[in-house]
């Protein structure tokens, strides 16, 4: 069954780095975004709190000249004679205030009235027709100035009415002057509260003291009742302010509201929220159009960052596989690389180290230092490959069984360390020297023949005969060599005519050398 390969290192930094960076750029998109809307509510907002209360007192301020202009008026109706001709001028000069003026006695009978001829005025009403209004009857007993709210006069339209005591030089009263106005027809009234419609869709509308809305752009919502929103309540409660809303035909509006104390009225702005979604979504393509460079940037420095960190790291585990599937030994020097991540170069020196303590227990024998069977077989194999010329020597210490059972074990051991000393000692260096197994040991001669191999044995085995070993006794030693020959194409070929020798040796008496000789 294959083993899953899985994904890489450098591939999941990449991953990391670019997810990071999507994540930091789409969290600064919202926080930004989030921010701009609350910029942008908080802003239409004020704008509508501020425009309600310029409204307002804009409203003020014309109700309280159109009172001064009926105050003048009837101070001077009076003191003096009053014509239809000069209450026409008057008129005339005041049409941006009223659609219409007119005077009543005390009983409330119409004596002068401007225009003479109203449209709409099915009833007629005329100079010398009585109003019997309670409209009428409440600016007759009051004998003061009032604004009267909206109400829906005999012409159809809705109207306001402005009344102020008429009394002459003796301070009787005579009656009262009034001014219409038609919210619903041009005036300098309709003019303060339209001025808002083309304003970013924001509009005006305005509620009497009851709930119901006096003017309003659409029409069709005049003496609409819409008291109980609470915002609406806050109006006409006299109270200014703002709101995030949705009215009662269910629309979000940003709305700001105040109060007209002349009348009671409210006034109340709003601006459709729709309104901000453009220019957040312009914000957010801008923001992505400028944030791509940056992403790309940090992307290719990612992957830079990442190459180079993972660089060492492919290393060691390239290093390690061909350790694992190969037979040759690693060695510290293949793992010798540069890196500025202190972790990476913490790891390879450690790595390094342990090799080099797995070499020596791989390839040395831990008992006599020499080289060991597994060394001896990878190097006479690589000798034998790439056909470098080498003689062999294999060596065996003679009735080593009596060693150990004379002197035990542990003195045992002592004379394969004395005989592996002295392989070394008798030895040059480029020689190779191994502990085969138990008590057999080999020489590796690389590049000298049998004559140059059996010299060096028969030295090392008089040197053998003649030194005292760790028993007290000198030991002796058997030695067979052969010789590689190119018609040799497997080491085990080498290797079995030495072991031939040695035996040849050990059958002739010991203690002796002997060459293999080709038949």
């Amino acid at each position: 069954m294959l083993q899953k390969k899985g994904i890489t290192i450098k591939f999941a930094i990449i991953v990391l780095a670019v997810f990071t960076a999507f994540s930091a750029t789409i969290t600064n998109w919202y926080i930004s975004n989030n921010s701009l809307r609350n910029t942008l509510i908080e802003n239409r907002l004020e704008n509508n709190y501020r425009y309600a209360q310029k409204v307002s007192i804009s409203t003020s301020v014309l109700l309280n000249d159109m009172e001064q202009n009926l105050r003048t008026l009837a101070e001077i109706i009076g003191q003096q004679e009053f014509s239809q001709s000069d209450l026409d001028h008057w008129y005339a000069a005041s049409s941006q205030y009223y659609n219409s003026l007119f005077t009543t006695d005390s009983d409330g009978t119409v004596q002068l009235m401007s225009p003479q001829v109203v449209p709409n005025n099915q009833n007629s009403v005329q100079p010398g027709t009585k109003i019997k209004s309670d409209l009428m009857k409440q600016a007759l007993q009051e004998q003061k100035p009032f604004i009267s709210n909206p109400y829906l006069a005999q012409t159809g339209n809705l109207v306001v009415l402005l009344s102020y005591p008429i009394f002459d030089t003796a301070g009787n009263y005579k009656g009262v002057v009034d001014g219409t106005i038609y919210l619903e027809s041009e005036s300098s009234l309709n003019g303060i509260l339209n001025e808002h419609e083309f304003l970013n869709e924001s509009s005006v509308f305005v509620v009497d003291r009851k709930g119901n809305i006096i003017y309003h752009p659409d029409v069709s919502r005049i003496n609409e009742s819409v008291a109980d929103h609470p915002l609406i309540q806050s109006a006409i409660q006299g109270k200014s302010g703002s709101s995030q809303i949705i009215n009662n035909r269910g629309t979000e509006y940003f709305s700001g509201y105040a109060s007209v104390e002349e009348t009671g009225w409210g006034i109340i702005t709003q601006t459709p929220s729709s309104v901000i979604e453009a220019p957040l979504r312009t914000m957010t393509q801008k923001m992505i159009v400028q944030s791509l460079p940056l992403l790309v940037l940090i992307i290719w420095i990612a992957w830079i960052f990442t190459n180079r960190l993972t660089k060492p790291i492919n290393k060691l585990a390239q290093f390690s596989k061909e350790a694992t599937l190969t037979k040759k030994t690693p060695t510290a020097h293949n793992l010798e690389f540069k890196s500025s991540i202190y972790e990476v170069r913490q790891l390879c020196q450690y790595i390094q180290k342990h090799i080099q303590l797995l070499n020596k227990q791989v390839h040395r024998d831990g008992l006599t230092g020499l080289y060991n069977r597994r060394s001896f077989d990878l190097q006479i194999e690589e000798l034998v490959h790439q056909k470098i010329p080498f003689s062999l020597i294999m060596l065996d210490i003679d009735n080593f069984k009596k060693v150990n059972d004379k002197y035990g074990h542990l003195v045992g051991d002592d004379v394969l360390r004395f005989l592996a000393l002295t392989m070394k000692d008798m030895s040059r260096e480029e020689d190779l020297c191994y502990r085969y197994g138990g008590e057999e040991f080999t020489i590796l001669l690389t590049e000298k023949n049998r004559q140059e191999a059996f010299t060096l044995a028969e030295r090392l085995r008089t040197k053998i005969a003649e030194t005292p070993s760790p028993t007290g006794q000198p030991i002796t030693i058997s030695l067979g060599i052969s010789t590689y020959q190119e018609e040799n194409h497997k080491p085990e070929e080498v290797i079995k005519k030495a072991d031939t020798a040695l035996y040849q040796s050990k059958n002739e008496g010991r203690n002796q050398t002997t060459v293999y000789k080709e038949a």
